[in-house]
């Protein structure tokens, strides 16, 4: 039976829980359900999938590139790609380098990312071919192609995030709204804040290791926090959807289906197009 849990029900005060407040930061709830079970599937994109040691391997190249460049906590690193697996490595290694991310859409115009950018006073920002290719002007920070990072010989491992003066309350990610004015405004989320809605969040929906989670939302939009790192902390794998599979809603059942989809973290807008029931799913979150 699916369970759907509406936003109104996911409001409500819940009983204080002083367990769920911790020291602690996103990159090290992923490094502990590595080191707990690093041969579970973590990732799947298309036909590719890897396990939660192979995307933390990723991740660390990415890390040790960054902090060979002298980035690491206080800097703040824009990441504008498409929707993949490297994404994921790209966003784990700036945390894991101990900088805060800011996510951009794979589709938003280079020169709202160059205002935003140069708001922050950007360290870089990892992009790959697609991203690449659409930079209209020179933009405010050094443009780091992700793909050759990953294939290049692997940089010193990165210094852990606290050894280099990170704490919980450092920024996690920056997220710019559109502003009233028309003009980004810059939201900083710090790891404690982030990581205590990830425990409190998941002490109502129970996602569990067992549970494939299907990731559709843009990391530039806070609901993307919940897909991805609820799924991390326990130790279950992400599906990921690429521009295709979100575009052929007649079609997302089927796929949904097949992939053996068992949490659906999404907005009534997409939910209301499925025209039909999925029989994997036993979770349905809308918000």
């Amino acid at each position: 039976m699916t369970q759907v849990i509406p936003p109104a029900l996911a409001c409500l005060p819940g009983p204080r829980d002083p367990s769920l407040l911790r020291d602690e930061r996103l990159d090290e709830i992923f490094a502990a359900t590595v080191a707990r079970t690093p041969a579970a599937r973590a990732v799947t994109f298309g036909d590719t999938s890897l396990d939660y040691s192979e995307l933390a391997a990723r991740a660390e190249r990415i890390a040790g590139v960054l902090a060979a460049r002298g980035i690491g906590p206080g800097a703040f690193v824009g990441l504008w790609m498409s929707r993949s697996i490297d994404l994921h490595a790209a966003l784990l290694g700036i945390l894991r380098s101990g900088a805060a991310y800011i996510p951009f859409d794979a589709d938003a115009p280079s020169d709202r990312i160059a205002e935003c950018l140069a708001d922050c006073r950007a360290a870089a920002i990892l992009v790959d071919a697609d991203t690449a290719g659409r930079i209209a002007q020179p933009l405010p920070a050094p443009v780091l192609d992700v793909a050759p990072l990953l294939n290049a010989a692997p940089a010193e491992p990165a210094p852990a995030p606290r050894d280099r003066g990170a704490t919980s309350d450092s920024p996690a990610y920056l997220i710019y709204t559109s502003g009233s004015t028309g003009r980004p405004k810059a939201v900083v989320v710090p790891h404690r804040a982030i990581c205590h809605y990830l425990r409190a969040a998941n002490s109502l929906y129970g996602i569990e290791s067992s549970d494939v989670v299907f990731q559709g939302a843009s990391v530039a939009f806070d609901l993307s926090l919940e897909e991805i790192f609820i799924p991390y902390l326990v130790g279950a794998r992400l599906w990921i959807a690429g521009p295709r599979t979100l575009a052929e809603t007649e079609q997302l059942p089927d796929l949904l289906g097949e992939a053996g989809i068992t949490v659906l973290d999404t907005v009534p807008t997409l939910l209301s197009l499925l025209s039909r029931d999925v029989p994997s799913l036993r979770l349905i979150i809308l918000g």
